[in-house]
């Protein structure tokens, strides 16, 4: 008889505990949506859903964007000067089931007037709006959604998902007290926390400067994806929100961020791809910047990143051209 009351004893407290788990993720499940408004457009089109911009007196006509595909802004500030040291195009195709990065270097210049002719001058300029302004500028197209992140954000949510294992290629020592910048890793396989990993993006010592640091970037991005995507970190989907929504400026709500993890989650790992926009490094006026290849940055994106039904063209982005980068 002891048995048997231990044993239902035993049943109601697995029912308990298996409600206190499952329920929220029930409940979360069902109120979670795909992101809507603030449509994909094109660069010639008009900037919010609800304010049209006007050429010659009257509205541009709205392109209309691809089903399931999404395009995110996504940039991590720096931790003094404000600016944004990492800038991504994010095109998350949930048909088709890939995810495609898209890095712009920091020194990617702008055709502007301004004195600060640099991208990751914009949002520490302009804010938001000025950002995807300008960063449409290059592409040809508005973002639906951006994702704004600070460098102790990053840290959280990498440690929360257990850290990452990464080949440093090298020795990596490198301080700007300016930049509370304290970088010591040491060369080879080994475990990184959220603090190390931080510091190994944001390492600069290379022989190409940013565009080794972007390459070194692309690599971390994918084993970051790798160790996210465990059936453990899986779990753990409201609590990574949680600490993004504590550490990001964005326009995503908390159940558009939950309906994004649950499709993104669905992609195979050989499905995410990494691209560069293409161009030429080179000193103006003692300044240096990375030039886009006109030609090849339009090529591109018509091909990997476009998210509208008709194509990007020379007239929707806006390059300026030098000797250095004219052939391209």
């Amino acid at each position: 008889m002891g048995k048997m009351k231990s044993l239902k004893r035993f049943i109601i407290w697995g029912l308990i505990i298996a409600i206190i788990l499952f329920v929220p993720l029930i409940a979360l499940r069902f109120t979670m949506r795909a992101p809507e408004g603030n449509k994909t457009i094109n660069q010639t089109g008009r900037a919010n859903k609800d304010v049209p911009t006007v050429f010659n007196n009257e509205p541009t006509p709205e392109e209309t964007p691809k089903k399931n595909v999404y395009t995110f802004l996504v940039a991590g500030k720096d931790k003094v000067s404000g600016n944004t040291d990492t800038i991504m195009i994010v095109r998350l195709d949930i048909g088709n089931k890939n995810i495609r990065i898209l890095n712009i270097p920091r020194d990617t210049m702008l055709d502007t007037d301004r004195k600060a002719k640099k991208i990751n001058s914009s949002y520490l300029i302009g804010g938001i709006e000025q950002f995807e302004k300008d960063v449409a500028s290059l592409t040809g197209f508005y973002v639906n959604r951006y994702v704004i992140f600070n460098i102790e954000g990053v840290e959280r949510i990498i440690d929360e998902i257990g850290g990452v294992y990464f080949d440093v290629p090298r020795n990596m020592n490198y301080e700007d007290p300016i930049q509370d910048l304290y970088i010591h890793i040491k060369k080879g396989y080994q475990h990184l926390d959220g603090k190390q990993a931080v510091n190994l993006a944001r390492f600069r010592n290379y022989p190409e400067g940013d565009i080794d640091r972007i390459a070194m970037q692309q690599k971390l991005l994918i084993e970051l994806a790798k160790q996210a995507l465990k059936p453990e970190n899986i779990l753990k989907i409201p609590e990574l929100v949680a600490i993004t929504k504590e550490n990001v400026e964005t326009d995503i709500d908390i159940n558009e961020m939950l309906w994004l993890a649950n499709e993104a989650k669905k992609i195979p790992l050989s499905n995410i791809e990494t691209d560069m926009v293409p161009g030429v490094a080179s000193m103006i006026d003692n300044i240096s910047y990375w030039l886009p290849y006109k030609n090849a940055l339009l090529d591109l994106i018509n091909d990997r990143y476009n998210p509208l039904d008709n194509p990007i063209t020379a007239n929707d982005i806006s390059i300026v051209e030098f000797s250095a980068n004219h052939e391209g």
